[in-house]
């Protein structure tokens, strides 16, 4: 395969020299195992940007990852990225048939490849639902799966904050299926092994451990998350500044180390307030008319090349309708609309049919989720 040497070459570097930097940055702990001695499909979960050094410095062996489109248009980063890594690049909006293959690819070549099955970051510490596809792409592959799982990622790097905490996070191999036992396997007898290994409650694991993950500002850009409030019901309205957050009906609270809610607040947890929010919005988007369901001002509207550019075309209103998806000027039946993703802490990724796909940023704190979430409601019913 080409350039596979020079990929090994610098991952034992990086092993040598950057992951003990890492480590400590991270405050992480690992079990050092040889190998894989045969090519493997490694399957992780996933919370923060570091996680496949993470992963990855546990084994001996050189190992590839599949990684967002989006990260291979930042210019000179991308790059960089591609000529000593080359992660496999994948499109979140659609089923990447490209990416899929190019995985096999290399396996059948005889390299190790990671996928984060999650296909995203959780936003409250919950790790996400795994599709039934991913099980028939590890029968697909034919070789041994191993199954890792990481601890204390959400509360070290939470997917709404910019900036990182320090405390204790921790990497296991939980699980190794050779290829024989795959192919004995059901694809829902192989899908269940997969969340049973790598799933991870953040929260219930904080209540027996309570690590301190210390830092600054720790509840900034905390309504990137919470977007509903509790208190008057209202999208938006939460706004946080250091380790507090607020809203101006009343409700406040405090984001504390060990990452559970204090104060004022009229829950604990991230994960419970996420549980409302959730019933909440399916309430709003069942009873809402033919007015706007949300909206946020000054949004940038991108058109994007997945892997190689983006374009602006406008800055304005992002708003959300029973009908469209309105932004800058453009309007987007929903019916036309094909996949909604977050990309990050709050950037608004789409594909419309005719594969053309569009990015909305935002400069100031908001919160992508709620239209994701929103969509997804109306597409329920």
């Amino acid at each position: 395969m080409r350039y596979y040497l020079w990929h090994r070459f610098i991952y034992m570097v990086l092993r040598i020299v950057v992951c003990p930097f890492v480590r400590y940055a991270m405050g992480y702990s690992y079990h050092k195992t040889k190998g894989p001695e045969r090519p493997s499909l490694i399957i992780s979960n996933h919370n923060t940007d570091l996680d496949p050094a993470l992963v990855g410095m546990c084994f001996s062996r050189h190992v590839y990852y599949l990684a967002s489109e989006h990260a291979f248009r930042n210019g000179f980063p991308s790059k960089v990225l591609k000529a000593v890594f080359a992660p496999i690049p994948i499109d979140k909006t659609r089923a990447d048939i490209s990416a899929i293959k190019e995985m096999i690819r290399r396996i059948k070549a005889g390299a190790n490849v990671c996928l984060f099955a999650e296909g995203d970051r959780s936003f409250t510490g919950t790790t996400s639902p795994i599709a039934l596809s991913t099980a028939k792409l590890v029968r697909t592959c034919g070789v041994d799966l191993i199954t890792f799982r990481l601890e204390g990622g959400y509360f070290t790097q939470p997917r709404w904050s910019r900036s990182q905490r320090r405390g204790k996070m921790a990497g296991f191999v939980i699980g190794r299926y050779s290829a024989a036992e795959i192919a004995s396997m059901s694809d829902r007898q192989i899908l269940n092994a997969i969340e049973k290994d790598i799933y991870e409650d953040a929260y219930e694991r904080q209540k027996v451990n309570f690590i301190r993950f210390k830092g600054k500002n720790l509840a900034e850009s905390i309504e990137t998350t919470l977007f509903l409030c509790p208190g008057c019901g209202k999208f938006g309205t939460i706004r946080s500044e250091g380790d507090r957050f607020s809203c101006a009906c009343g409700v406040n609270g405090t984001y504390t180390e060990t990452g559970f809610l204090a104060g004022d607040s009229p829950f604990s947890t991230i994960a419970e307030w996420g549980e409302w929010q959730s019933g909440k919005l399916e309430e709003i988007v069942r009873d809402a008319g033919g007015e706007s369901i949300c909206e946020d001002d000054e949004q940038q509207l991108f058109e994007v090349k997945p892997t190689i550019e983006k374009t602006l075309l406008g800055t304005g209103k992002l708003r959300i309708d029973r009908e469209a998806l309105h932004c800058a000027g453009f309007t987007f039946p929903l019916k036309q609309i094909t996949q909604v993703e977050v990309v990050g802490q709050m950037t608004l990724l789409f594909a419309v049919k005719g594969n053309t796909t569009y990015e909305v940023r935002s400069a100031t704190p908001r919160s992508a989720l709620k239209y994701r979430e929103i969509f997804h409601n109306l597409r329920s019913f």
